[in-house]
C-alpha cells in the first residue's frame, strides 16, 4: 500500500502567492484608512517599476527553481539506500519541492507588498503568474522524479 501523499500541503504551496494577494487586499480594504489610497496614488509611479522588476525576478526564479529542484533532488536521492521505495524517494523529493518553491515565491510575495503601497496591479499579477507556473511545474515533477530518478 502506498503512503499517503500530502495533497493539502501541495495545494497550500501552489496557492501561497495568490492567497497572499487576496489577504493583503482584504486587509488593506478593511483596516487601512481611506487616505491611504492617496498615498498609493502618490507612490505608484515610483513603485510600479519595482513591481515589474520583481515580476522579472519571479520569472527567472521560476526557471531557476526547476534547475535547483533537479540538482538538490538528485543529491538527496543519492543519499538514500539502494532499497529505498518510491514512497521514500517521494518524501525526499517533496521536501526538496517545499524548499525550492521559495525561489519563485519570494519575489512574488514581495510584489504583493509593493502593490500594497501603490504599484500597478498588473505587476503583481505578472509576478504571481510567473511564480504559479514555476511552482506548478515543480509540483508536476515530484511524482515523476520519485518514480524515475
Amino acid at each position: 500500500m502506498a503512503a499517503k501523499r500530502p495533497r493539502a500541503v501541495l495545494w497550500l504551496t501552489i496557492l501561497a502567492a495568490p492567497g497572499a494577494l487576496v489577504v493583503e487586499t482584504a486587509l488593506r480594504k478593511l483596516i487601512f484608512p481611506p487616505e491611504f489610497d492617496e498615498v498609493r496614488a502618490f507612490l505608484e509611479p515610483m513603485l510600479t517599476p519595482v513591481g515589474w522588476g520583481l515580476a522579472a525576478v519571479a520569472a527567472m526564479g521560476a526557471a531557476l527553481g526547476l534547475v535547483v529542484q533537479r540538482r538538490v533532488a538528485l543529491k538527496r536521492l543519492a543519499r538514500l539506500p539502494d532499497a529505498a521505495t518510491v514512497d521514500d524517494r517521494y518524501r525526499e523529493i517533496f521536501a526538496v519541492f517545499l524548499l525550492t518553491t521559495a525561489v519563485p515565491q519570494i519575489p512574488a510575495l514581495l510584489s504583493t507588498f509593493v502593490f500594497m503601497f501603490g504599484a500597478s496591479v498588473w505587476t503583481v499579477i505578472a509576478a504571481i503568474a510567473f511564480c504559479s507556473v514555476g511552482v506548478v511545474a515543480q509540483a508536476l515533477r515530484v511524482p515523476a522524479m520519485a518514480e524515475n530518478p
